[in-house]
């Protein structure tokens, strides 16, 4: 008889990509994001409070679908590019903690076999810095692109530009914060086996 669960087995030691873990995470993190996003668009711009609604709706949309994907995708490019290139000195240098740390660091897009649950928040933690720059991109720019109907001066372009980074900075710091916690209590609470 076959075994369908055969091969799954062979998988077990192949790493987590971590986009499995975060692009849930930012899925069900997206209406609160919209909504606190939103109450600052209308705060800092001036602006009704449908419009502001629908600025964030449609720019957190598209930095969920095209941002954050890409974003990790180049994150994964750098980790194999790294790794290929310095693959010897990996081998060489592998069990120390100086190591380690900056396999983290490079490696946090598809993190190694691992039981440690403070490994995947800490990489949690790292992608949130390239997630940020790409969400606020994305989100400036479907903002901007949604906004060229209306006249708009060049001051108020600088406003917007100011505005979707810093309701990008709110929501990212609330996402550290939130996983900071979680790496913390992962560590305090890991094996010691």
């Amino acid at each position: 008889m076959n075994d369908p669960f055969r091969n799954l087995i062979l998988l077990a030691d192949a790493g987590l990509p971590m986009i499995a873990l975060t692009f849930p995470a930012m899925l069900i993190l997206l209406m609160p994001v919209v909504l606190v996003e939103a109450f600052l668009y209308k705060r800092w711009l001036g602006i009704k409070t449908r419009k502001a609604f629908s600025y964030s709706v449609w720019s957190n949309i598209a930095s969920l679908i095209l941002g954050i994907p890409v974003a990790w995708m180049v994150m994964l490019l750098l980790e194999f590019s790294f790794f290929q290139v310095f693959e010897s000195q990996v081998e060489r240098y592998g069990d120390s903690p100086l190591a380690k740390a900056v396999f983290l660091l490079v490696g946090s897009a598809w993190i190694g076999p691992t039981g440690t649950p403070w490994v995947i928040a800490a990489a949690c933690l790292i992608l949130l810095i390239p997630f940020f720059f790409a969400s606020y991109g994305v989100e400036y720019t479907v903002v901007r692109l949604m906004m060229r109907n209306d006249d708009v001066s060049e001051a108020e372009l600088l406003d917007v530009r100011i505005a979707v980074r810093n309701a990008n900075l709110t929501t990212y710091a609330a996402m550290f914060v939130g996983t900071s916690i979680w790496f913390v209590w992962s560590y305090l609470h890991r094996s010691t086996s």
